[in-house]
C-alpha cells in the first residue's frame, strides 16, 4: 500500500511513521505539512491511501481534500485530526474521505482499518513470487500473443478494458493491457490481488454495491471500475501468477458463455506462459551445461588455487611448442621452478597462509613473462615454464635470473612479512633434449642442483647431474633391497674418559656392506634414506641391531656403560618414543645404557613436538646427547630448557685446539657451560696426544677419536676393549 502523510506536527509525523514501518506493505511515498504542497504530493504520486489532518500551517487538510477530489484522485482518505466536531466530520465525508477518526482516541481503530484494506496473501505466496520471476516477465515490452488475447477477451465480454495482470510483491503489473493506458497499480487496490486467492473465477457485478471494493481508489477515480471479472492464472505446480480480467465502468454480469469463453482465453494465456517457461528452463539447462563444461574442463586443466596451467596442461603445451620449434627450428626453454623457504610457512602459519602465499608469488611469477610464455603449477610449491623462440642458453638465464630476483622480494601475507625465494633449473631445447618428459626431468635436475648449492640461485643442466640422478635411483633401489636383506651392519667408536683410562660407552656407526661398491659410510646413503622416506626404517633397524649387540656383550662378560646412536630429524614423529621403548624391552636393555644422539637443528627446527618426545624418553633413563655442539644456534637460554645430558663439542673445534686460542676459548666456554648445567662433555675428532692434553686440560669429561681408537667391528671392539682395561689397570707394560 503507498500511503501520504499529511500532517504539520514533526512529533506525530514522526511516530505515525514509526507505526507504519512495523507493517511491511504499508510504503510512505511521502510526507506533507501545508495545502499546497499536500495537494502537488498527492497528485503526482497518486498513493492508495492519504492520512490527513484538517489543522495544517498554512493551509486547510478540507481545501486539500476537496482539491484532490475535484481532480480526479480516488485514494482512500483518512481523517486524523483532533477536530472531532460532528459537522467538520459530516464535511469531510461529503467530500469524499473515507473515514474520520479522534488523532487523541482512535489511532488504533485508524490503523485497523487502514491494514484491513490490505489483500489477504496466499498460502503459498513465497514460492508463488518466486514462480513469477522465473517466468522473467515482469517489465517486458507488450507482446503481441498476449495483446491478441486480451483485445479478444474484450470482445468476446463486450467491454472496455481487457488485462492479463501480473500480482508482483507490492504491485499489479499489466503484462498486457487493452484500453487502459496505466502499465501497474499498487497490488494494495488490485481487484487481481483478490481474485488470486480462489481457483475459480471472480466475478464483481457492482463494485459499489462490493464491501471489499466500494471505496477503492480504482472504483471512486479512473478507471472507474463497476464490473470486475478475474480468470486466475494458475501453474500446474499450483502456483497463481496472475489472472485475466475484464472491466467495465458499469455494472453487468457476464453469461455463461462468456464465463467459457473467458477461462479458455486464460488457459491459452497460461498455455503461452507454460512455453516460456520451459523455453527459459531450456535456456538455462543449456546454461548449466555449458557452465558445468567449462568448469569441467577448467579443472581438468588448471590449478584450482592458482589457476595457473596444471602438470597435464603444461606437459601438452610444451610438445605443442616443441612441434613448432621443430618445424621453424627454433630454440625452446623450460625452467623448473621450487620455492626457497616454503615448508616453514605450511609448518607454522598454517596452509591457509601457505595457500595465500602461492597465489601471491604466482602472480608475481607470471609478471616475470611473455603472453607467449606458459607457466604452471606442477604441484606443492612448483611451477614450470616454457619459453618459445629462445636462441640460446644466456636468454634463457637471463629471464631465470629476473624470477629469481623478483621472487625473493618480500611478501606480506595476512600481516605476516615473508621471505621466500627460489630455486631455477633450466634445460634448452634441442640440446638438452628432444621430448618434453626429457627437457622437463633435466630442468627438474637442474633446480635440484640449484637447491643443492644453497638456492636462490638457477642452474644450467648438463649431463653429468643425470648420470649423477641415475645413480641416486639405482642407490635407492639397493638400499630398499639392503633394508629388506638386513645388509646393514654397525661399527663401533669408543669413547674414553679422559685421565681415567675407563670407557665412556661407544657410540654405534651404521655401515652399508654393498654388494658392487663395497663398504659403504653413512654420507653415501644416509641423505638418501632422509630424501626417499627410508630413514625410518634405517633408524630402527640400526636401533635394534645396537641393543642386540649390547646384549651380546653383556652375556660375553664385557662391560660396556652405553651405547650411543645418532638420531636424524626425519625420524623424530608421534611414534618415536614407543619404538625406542618397545625396543628396550625386546632386547631387555636398561634404558640409562641407551643415548641418542640428536642435533642443535633438530631442537630449534621443531622444538614443541621434539622436547615432548625426547622428555617421554629422558623421563624413563636413556640419556640424550647434542651432537656437532657449537655449529648451531643453540642459546644457554635454550640449552637450559632441553631434555639433554650431554654435549659432544664438535670436531672442528678440536682439529686445531692446540694452535688456535679462538677454539681453546670456545670449548672452554662450552665446558664451562656443560659444567654449570650439570652436563657431561665429549669431544670428537682427537687423533693426536696433544689434542688429548689439551681437552683434559680444559676439564672436558670424554673424547672420542681415532687417538683412542678407529670405529670396530663388534669382534674387533671385544679385543680392543680387553687390551684397553689391560693398559688402564697396567699402564707400564701398556707402554712397553
Amino acid at each position: 500500500m503507498n500511503l501520504v502523510i499529511v500532517e504539520d506536527s514533526e512529533l506525530i509525523r514522526t511516530q505515525l511513521i514509526r507505526l507504519l514501518a512495523r507493517q511491511p506493505r504499508v510504503n510512505v511515498v511521502g510526507v506533507a505539512t501545508e495545502e499546497e504542497e499536500a495537494v502537488n504530493l498527492i497528485l503526482s504520486t497518486q498513493p492508495d491511501t492519504v492520512l490527513l489532518d484538517l489543522a495544517l500551517s498554512p493551509g486547510s487538510g478540507v481545501r486539500v481534500l476537496e482539491r484532490i477530489r475535484q481532480a480526479g484522485c480516488g485514494a482512500r482518505i483518512i481523517v486524523l485530526t483532533n477536530n472531532i466536531g460532528s459537522a467538520l466530520r459530516q464535511a469531510c465525508q461529503a467530500l469524499g474521505a473515507t473515514a474520520f477518526f479522534d488523532k487523541t482516541t482512535e489511532a488504533d481503530k485508524c490503523f485497523e482499518l487502514l491494514y484491513s484494506w490490505l489483500p489477504p496473501l496466499p498460502d503459498n505466496e513465497q514460492q508463488r513470487l518466486a514462480a513469477l520471476l522465473d517466468t522473467r516477465l515482469l517489465d517486458t515490452p507488450e507482446q503481441e500473443v498476449f495483446d491478441d488475447l486480451t483485445r479478444l477477451a474484450a470482445a468476446i465480454a463486450e467491454v472496455p478494458i481487457a488485462v492479463v495482470s501480473l500480482i508482483d510483491q507490492d504491485r499489479q503489473w499489466f503484462l498486457s493491457h487493452f484500453g487502459l493506458e496505466a502499465r501497474e497499480t499498487s497490488r494494495s487496490i488490485a481487484f487481481c490481488a483478490h481474485a488470486i486467492l480462489h481457483n475459480e473465477m471472480l466475478e464483481v457485478p457492482d463494485a459499489l454495491e462490493d464491501s471489499r471494493f466500494c471505496d477503492n481508489p480504482l472504483v471512486v477515480g479512473a478507471p472507474n471500475i463497476r464490473f470486475y471479472a478475474g480468470v486466475p492464472l494458475t501453474l500446474v505446480s499450483g502456483e497463481t501468477l496472475g489472472t485475466l480480467c475484464v472491466i467495465d465502468n458499469k455494472p453487468r454480469h457476464l453469461t455463461p458463455a462468456q464465463r467459457q469463453a473467458l477461462k479458455t482465453l486464460a488457459s491459452s494465456v497460461l498455455s503461452e506462459i507454460e512455453l516460456r517457461r520451459r523455453v527459459i528452463f531450456l535456456e538455462q539447462e543449456v546454461e548449466r551445461r555449458r557452465l558445468a563444461e567449462a568448469h569441467i574442463l577448467h579443472l581438468a586443466t588448471r590449478d584450482p588455487l592458482t589457476a595457473l596451467p596444471n602438470r597435464a596442461t603444461f606437459r601438452d603445451r610444451l610438445d605443442q611448442h616443441l612441434r613448432l620449434a621443430t618445424r621453424s627450428k627454433q630454440g625452446l626453454a623450460v625452467l623448473f621452478i621450487d620455492l626457497d623457504r616454503f615448508k616453514p610457512i605450511n609448518d607454522t602459519l598454517g596452509h591457509d597462509v601457505g595457500d595465500d602465499t602461492l597465489v601471491f608469488m604466482a602472480e608475481r611469477l607470471s609478471a616475470c613473462l611473455r603472453s607467449s610464455d606458459t607457466v604452471a603449477r606442477l604441484g606443492g610449491d612448483e611451477f614450470a615454464v616454457v619459453l618459445p623462440e629462445v636462441a640460446d642458453s644466456v636468454d634463457a638465464l637471463q629471464v631465470a635470473d629476473k624470477i629469481v630476483v623478483a621472487l625473493s622480494e618480500p611478501v606480506t601475507v595476512r600481516g605476516h612479512a615473508l621471505h621466500l625465494g627460489a630455486s631455477i633449473g633450466a634445460a634448452i631445447y634441442p640440446a638438452h633434449g628432444e621430448s618434453g618428459a626429457e627437457l622437463l626431468r633435466h630442468a627438474d635436475l637442474a633446480m635440484y642442483q640449484a637447491k643443492k648449492s644453497g638456492g636462490g640461485r638457477t642452474c644450467l643442466f648438463a649431463q653429468h647431474l643425470s648420470d649423477r640422478a641415475e645413480e641416486t635411483q639405482t642407490l635407492d633401489h639397493d638400499l630398499r633391497n639392503a633394508l629388506a636383506n638386513r645388509q646393514l651392519l654397525l661399527h663401533f667408536q669408543p669413547q674414553a674418559i679422559l685421565g681415567e683410562g675407563r670407557l665412556c660407552g661407544v657410540e654405534a656407526l651404521v655401515r652399508w656392506q654393498h654388494p658392487h661398491f663395497g663398504l659403504l659410510s653413512p654420507d653415501h646413503f644416509i641423505p638418501l634414506a632422509e630424501e626417499r622416506g627410508l630413514i625410518h626404517e634405517l633408524g630402527r633397524q640400526v636401533l635394534d641391531m645396537a641393543l642386540a649387540q649390547l646384549k651380546l656383550w653383556d652375556e660375553a662378560g664385557l662391560h660396556i656403560p652405553r651405547i650411543a646412536i645418532n638420531v636424524s630429524p626425519s625420524e623424530i614423529r608421534p611414534d618415536f618414543a614407543e619404538t625406542v621403548e618397545a625396543a628396550l624391552f625386546r632386547h631387555g636393555v636398561s634404558p640409562r645404557r641407551l643415548e641418542l644422539e640428536i642435533t642443535e637443528s633438530m631442537l630449534t627446527a621443531d622444538g614443541i613436538s621434539s622436547i615432548a618426545l625426547l622428555n617421554r624418553l629422558r623421563s624413563k633413563g636413556v640419556t640424550i646427547a647434542v651432537d656437532d655442539f657449537g655449529v648451531g644456534y643453540s642459546s644457554l637460554g635454550q640449552l637450559r630448557r632441553l631434555p639433554i645430558d650431554s654435549l659432544k663439542v664438535d670436531r672442528s673445534f678440536v682439529r686445531e685446539i692446540e694452535h688456535s686460542p679462538h677454539d681453546i676459548a670456545i670449548v672452554r666456554a662450552i665446558v664451562t657451560m656443560a659444567e654449570a648445567l650439570g652436563l657431561r662433555t665429549t669431544a670428537e675428532g682427537a687423533e693426536e696426544e696433544g689434542q688429548m692434553t689439551v681437552l683434559e686440560g680444559l676439564g672436558c669429561d670424554c673424547v672420542q677419536g681415532y687417538f683412542v681408537s678407529h670405529p670396530l667391528a663388534a669382534e674387533a671392539l671385544a679385543d680392543w676393549l680387553q687390551l684397553f682395561e689391560a693398559a688402564a689397570a697396567d699402564p707400564e707394560q701398556a707402554a712397553a
